[in-house]
This record gives C-alpha cells, structure tokens and sequence, in this order.
C-alpha cells in the first residue's frame, strides 16, 4: 500500500528520520530511503507532483524497489515508451 502526504508532512519525516538512500531520477525528483523506528520507507513523487510513501520491513527489500524503479527510468530515457504505475 502507498501513502500520499504533503509537502509540510515530508519535511516533519524527514527531520525524524535517517536518509538511507537518495538518487535523483531525472524525471521526477529524488527517490528516497528513509529509516524511522527500524521501519524503511521509500519516498517518491509521482508525474503528479504528488509525495508518495512505501513502507518495507527490511533495507535490502526497499533497495531492491529503489534499483528497480531506477532501472524503470533508465528505459524510459533510452524512449521504449515505459511507464512508471506509482499506485500499485
């Protein structure tokens, strides 16, 4: 499941929580690894603007997300017509 927050509830996360992991997409804004209370919770922003959290229970499962959400928007600058579904 995802939670969609905004932008004053990002900034109260991410002062209460320790960045893991950051990369810039390049098409929409930085993907995040955040850590708060052992709980890992990527942070992304749909085509929307919108902030978008995951939670995963470990760090090996939320890097994985993160590489293959990366993965997703190298193919999509090499124009193979990809999409990301921020949803589901």
């Amino acid at each position: 499941t995802i939670l969609i927050i905004s932008p004053d509830e990002l900034d109260q996360l991410r002062q209460n929580s320790k960045l893991i992991m950051q990369k810039d997409t390049q098409m929409s804004d930085f993907i995040r690894i955040l850590l708060v209370n052992e709980i890992y919770i990527i942070q992304e922003y749909s085509k929307k603007g919108e902030i978008i959290l995951r939670r995963f229970d470990s760090e090996a499962d939320a890097r994985e997300f993160v590489s293959a959400r990366l993965q997703i928007y190298e193919k999509m600058w090499d124009g193979c017509g990809c999409k990301i579904d921020y949803y589901s």
